[in-house]
């Protein structure tokens, strides 16, 4: 069989961007990847990361047959073992202790695959447990923002990066990312595009980011303080009436509270908490209102804070309050094909679908029925009723990922009963009695779905498998379904159309395209060519507000149309205009002062009293590279090779006092941890501050990561405190941890 050529969608980001990849299916070798030029959004850009399709599908570590715990070790077993097994394990501890026995965590890669999260639906009809997710690591207060102020939390606002005139950026490093968020393929394009037109781009950020280092303006702040600099131009706009919400005003409500609670944070006081000058702090205030289109865009480093719900819910009243929300060259809705569907959480009586459940060792809040990933570790530990002893993980390493990652280790190690869907033994799933390996990317077909929502460029792309299959490999969607099919006693061809039937009644007023009087089966059944879950994929398509009505509307789209066009298509950038139509707030209007963010800014006021800003202290922030999105990746030689990179930033000012210079080891603690890591000495640090990068130590000796764990790493997650994470979403605090800094003497 010869070589062949076939599009395909990159699955290791939020961009999604188009690759070709050259393959001998006979072989299965993988002999290139490269950028698709015909992708209508990347055009053939291409980063590093995409070369992990080869390195998962060359590495020996990876695990393609289903592994049995015995004792220290694992050992092989069929499919049939594994899954009855798995299912008996985990329905003894319901049958026993009710479904609050029961947890799942669900990690990043997840958010990548069609096949995830249209299971995850599945597994939890089939098994109903307390739920949580990586995107309480780094995303929940992007999520309850968007849910308080415009009535759904999937309703996020994406910078019209192609047209605006003023970028300015908060804690994000978009020339590394690609964007979060806001999917928006080859940044470094769209960035030089935006200054060669005359724009300007500001970043503010603890570091001087890849962005920050081609930015007009770069303002060094202090970690965790982007609230107060907020809060400081937010007050220059009402002293200096430079409050204009244009349209937005008919729209808004809560401007006078707003007014109210900045009216403390002047520049000059928020100038020493936050490392700004008054006077930047004064002119950004005006640069960004009297641009001819704005748009402020904050992210991971803004999210990933104790007070990161406020520099959210900031960020988004800045672009209202000077009328750069929904018009051209501010932030814009995306109108995507394929919605959200299972992240709409309807008000009720007029009440945001937020605390209405709580867990039961903490009262945390639950943001709809998803909960914060710390709140899984305590009820693991806390003994009594409800004690969670059993614990299904998909794509998720939350031993490195998740914040007081000693405390997560030990959680595991305390579990009676454990089931991983991953493709490695790795920090968390080496605690697992069973784990079940997916195949590998390219022998299954891959749909672009949940980041549509935040998309730039409104494209819908399906990739075929490229590679052959043999009869004992499983996608994830296989896996998940059958799995839950076990768990439920049915047979798996049952129990997918019970739930694809549950899942379309569900959501049935979501979808405004949907024949009436047409039954599930016979919706499904017209998409009967396509493979399993690519039929539920169709229906989602084809009645959903782009979609044909299943011949129903001339234009419409279906996966047919899809498929014709291997490398994507396009429904046209994101524009303005979307509202009111698109908020879903009870009384259709934006609400600028929600109470639940309100109330933290007494818990601003107490951590300014408690001297968490002073200069002196130093803070550590997280970082990533191009070539690093999660933790399996440092097991890919042409993702890690080169220079090691698990270092500890310094600026060279706070190195020379420490007496450390580079590749000196210094010890950095926590109020949770300690770690050991060698030091690099870096001038794009501000004062005080230390980075570490995310998702490294690999040295676990019961784990399979040979390449990994040749590395000399730490993981930075010992030292984060998942107390002191942002109260109201929960989601955790990586950056502006006070942490303590000494040389370790040379042995």
């Amino acid at each position: 069989m010869p070589e062949i050529t076939r599009p395909r969608l990159c699955p290791f980001c939020e961009s999604s961007c188009g690759l070709l990849v050259k393959a001998d299916p006979a072989s299965g070798e993988i002999v290139s990847i490269k950028g698709d030029p015909d992708h209508p959004a990347s055009r053939g850009f291409v980063c590093a990361k995409s070369q992990g399709l080869r390195g998962l599908r060359d590495d020996p570590d990876r695990i393609t047959k289903p592994l049995l715990r015995q004792g220290d070790s694992f050992v092989e077993i069929s499919w049939d073992e594994a899954l009855t097994r798995a299912a008996e394990g985990l329905n003894r501890i319901r049958d026993r202790d009710g479904i609050a026995g029961l947890g799942i965590y669900l990690g990043n890669p997840g958010a990548h695959n069609a096949g995830v999260m249209l299971g995850m639906p599945a597994l939890l009809g089939a098994m109903p447990a307390l739920m949580v997710s990586a995107a309480s690591i780094d995303s929940f207060p992007r999520f309850l923002a968007s849910l308080m102020m415009y009535g759904n939390q999937a309703r996020i606002p994406v910078p019209d990066v192609e047209h605006t005139d003023f970028f300015l950026i908060f804690g994000a490093n978009p020339m590394v990312s690609n964007g979060s968020m806001m999917g928006a393929p080859d940044m470094p394009r769209r960035l030089k595009a935006l200054r060669e037109r005359g724009g300007k781009l500001v970043v503010v950020d603890p570091r001087r980011t890849e962005t920050a280092a081609i930015a007009d303006q770069y303002l060094a702040l202090r970690p965790g303080s982007d609230a107060l600099l907020l809060l400081g131009i937010i007050h220059t706009l009402f002293a200096e009436q430079l409050v204009k919400p244009g349209r937005l005003a008919a729209i808004s409500r809560g401007v006078e509270q707003l007014q109210t609670l900045v009216a403390d944070y002047a520049p000059e006081r928020v100038a020493d908490l936050t490392g700004v000058e008054a006077n930047d702090i004064r002119q950004l205030a005006r640069d960004f209102a009297t641009a001819p289109s704005a748009v402020a865009y904050g992210r991971v480093g803004a999210c990933c804070q104790r007070f990161g719900s406020l520099a959210i819910w900031l960020v988004d009243c800045l672009n209202v309050l000077t009328g750069n929300l929904d018009r051209a060259g501010g932030a814009l809705f995306p109108a995507p094909a394929v919605p959200s569907y299972l992240m709409h959480l309807p008000f009720e009586n007029g009440e945001a679908p937020y605390g209405k459940l709580s867990s039961r060792v903490s009262a945390t809040p639950a943001i709809g029925v998803s909960f914060p990933t710390q709140v899984l570790w305590e009820e693991i530990e806390t003994p009594g009723p409800g004690q969670i002893h059993g614990l299904l993980t998909v794509a998720g390493n939350p031993a490195l990922s998740n914040a007081n990652a000693g405390r997560v280790m030990a959680a595991l190690e305390g579990l009676e009963f454990m089931v991983s869907v991953d493709y490695y033994i790795n920090e968390t799933t080496r605690h697992a009695d069973i784990i079940l390996p997916p195949m590998e990317h390219l022998k299954r077909p891959e749909m672009t779905l949940i980041y549509n929502e935040w998309m730039v460029e409104n494209t819908l792309t399906h990739s075929a498998a490229i590679l052959p299959r043999s009869a004992d490999e499983f996608s994830d969607w296989e896996i998940l379904t059958a799995l839950a099919a076990r768990l439920s006693a049915m047979t798996r061809t049952d129990f997918v159309r019970q739930h694809a039937r549950g899942f379309v009644e569900y959501i049935a007023p979501l979808l405004p395209r949907r024949p009436e009087g047409v039954a599930v089966d016979e919706l499904l059944a017209a998409s009967g060519h396509h493979e399993e879950v690519e039929q539920l994929y169709d229906l989602l398509l084809r009645c959903g507000p782009c979609g044909d009505g299943y011949g129903a509307i001339a234009g419409g789209i279906s996966l047919d149309l899809i498929k014709a066009s291997p490398s994507g298509i396009s429904l046209g950038p994101v524009q303005p205009g979307r509202l009111p139509s698109a908020l879903d707030t009870p009384d259709g209007m934006i609400d600028l002062a929600p109470p639940v963010l309100v109330a933290d800014m007494a818990g601003l006021e107490n951590e300014i009293a408690a001297g968490r800003f002073h200069p002196d202290q130093f803070m550590l922030i997280n970082r990533r590279h191009p070539r690093s999105n999660n933790s399996w990746m440092h097991n890919i030689h042409a993702l890690v090779k080169g220079p090691e990179r698990c270092l500890a930033w310094l600026n060279p000012a706070d190195a020379a006092e420490l007496g450390v210079g580079d590749g000196d080891r210094v010890r950095i603690k926590s109020r949770v941890g300690t770690i050991d890591i060698t030091v690099e000495l870096n001038p794009a640090m501000a004062p005080r501050v230390v980075s570490v990068p995310h998702g490294w130590s690999h040295g676990d000796p019961a784990t399979r990561l040979h390449l990994a764990q040749g590395r000399d790493t730490a993981n930075v997650n010992m030292l984060s405190d998942d107390a002191d994470h942002d109260r109201p979403s929960g989601n955790a605090a990586f950056n502006g941890v006070p942490v303590t800094i000494g040389r370790v003497a040379s042995q």
